[in-house]
């Protein structure tokens, strides 16, 4: 199987394996970065515990504190 550059040049792919075990800085990488649906992933990551860590908070909250709640008329 062979590939071909930008050039219609036929290059080995045994030759791209080996040029790309010298490639440290990725000039031989032909591919786009795909855009990520969200602006920073790792704080909406960290909101997902916040909200997570306060839920269950509130439920344990709830078990505790059942007892010396007054019922509603």
């Amino acid at each position: 199987m062979t590939s071909t550059n930008s050039n219609i040049k036929i290059i080995s792919p045994f030759l791209l394996g080996i040029a790309g075990c010298f490639d440290f800085a990725g000039a031989f990488d032909d591919y786009s970065i795909p855009a990520t649906q969200f602006d920073n992933p790792i704080l909406n990551d960290w909101q997902a515990v916040h909200l997570d860590y306060n839920y269950s908070i509130k439920i344990i909250d709830e078990e505790l504190n059942a007892d010396k709640k007054t019922p509603r008329k």
